[in-house]
């Protein structure tokens, strides 16, 4: 699908009445959701649990935040399954019954992926599948399996007393929150934090409608002022706030975390392409790697 068509389908959705039930049923009938199978959030759930074994040393009992649901919980059910006390968190309630039940069953044919990712033995992953295997919905689930699913909810105030939790995780959702929100989300996940406690994120840092698209460089969305992208992009379905990792990896030392790793992702094909494009003017100071960085996976600790 060409990428303004997928803008244009988004932008109508997002300013009709009703538009958010319209954009929910088209969501789960193309793309992604109508092809669980192959989705990338299972793979990224396995990194996640193999970023948190290797920091935590173990997953089991671990009191775990995770900030952003999303429509397929993989990363919530995959951490369950390893033993964590997980409570998770989204503005937006997406994460649909069925969706949850495709979920659930794709898992069960990954157990061996999860056993070595998490360092779980296999067996006692498929004891906890089967524990929830009648479970209808993400919340039945999460109570049987001692966690809880939170949406909608406000992640800048979290049910969680002040260093209470061992670990905060989250996939593809920073990039999601405003600007103005994001500094508040992330002092809160470190209030949160137990001394020596870690936060994992994983971040894109890409224009979403142009994935796939034949027809847009996926950097291309940063020739824009922050006006025009907030008055055509950022709407109610959709936000993508188009930090680069430097602007991250600054609001993290900010909120007082200590950066224990990053992994970063940079397309360099694509620096020749932003070298012809007008940049808009908040990112022409800024290191051409910096500005082809689509991703990064951090580790970052409280210190204690």
């Amino acid at each position: 699908m060409k990428w303004w068509v997928k803008w244009g389908i988004t932008y109508t959705l997002a300013h009709l009445p009703g538009g958010r039930i319209l954009h929910h049923k088209m969501v789960r009938s193309f793309g992604e959701l109508a092809h669980l199978e192959s989705s990338t959030r299972f793979a990224n759930t396995e990194i996640l649990l193999e970023m948190a074994q290797r920091q935590c040393g173990t997953i089991e009992g671990k009191i775990v935040a995770e900030l952003g649901t999303g429509w397929l919980p993989a990363v919530p059910l995959g951490f369950f399954l390893a033993g964590a006390r997980l409570q998770t968190f989204d503005v937006v309630r997406l994460a649909a019954d069925e969706i949850f039940a495709k979920t659930r069953d794709i898992l069960a044919s990954r157990t061996a992926e999860i056993s070595r990712a998490s360092g779980v033995p296999e067996e006692t992953i498929r004891a906890r599948l089967q524990q929830i295997a009648a479970a209808d919905s993400l919340a039945a689930a999460c109570e049987i399996l001692d966690g809880r699913y939170h949406a909608p909810y406000d992640t800048t105030s979290l049910p969680f007393d002040s260093g209470e939790v061992d670990l905060v995780v989250s996939n593809l959702v920073l990039q999601c929150i405003p600007n103005d929100a994001l500094p508040a989300v992330l002092a809160e996940s470190w209030r949160i934090l137990k001394a020596g406690g870690v936060a994992l994120h994983r971040i894109r840092m890409s224009d979403e409608y142009a994935a796939d698209a034949s027809d847009r460089n996926h950097l291309e969305y940063l020739k824009y002022p922050d006006r025009t992208w907030d008055r055509w992009f950022n709407h109610s379905l959709k936000h993508i706030n188009r930090l680069r990792a430097s602007q991250f990896l600054e609001l993290f030392e900010q909120a007082g975390f200590r950066l224990i790793e990053c992994r970063r992702h940079t397309d360099f094909d694509s620096i020749p392409f932003l070298k012809q494009l007008e940049l808009a003017p908040q990112f022409r100071n800024l290191e051409w790697d910096d500005l082809a960085t689509v991703g990064i996976d951090v580790v970052l600790q409280k210190e204690a």
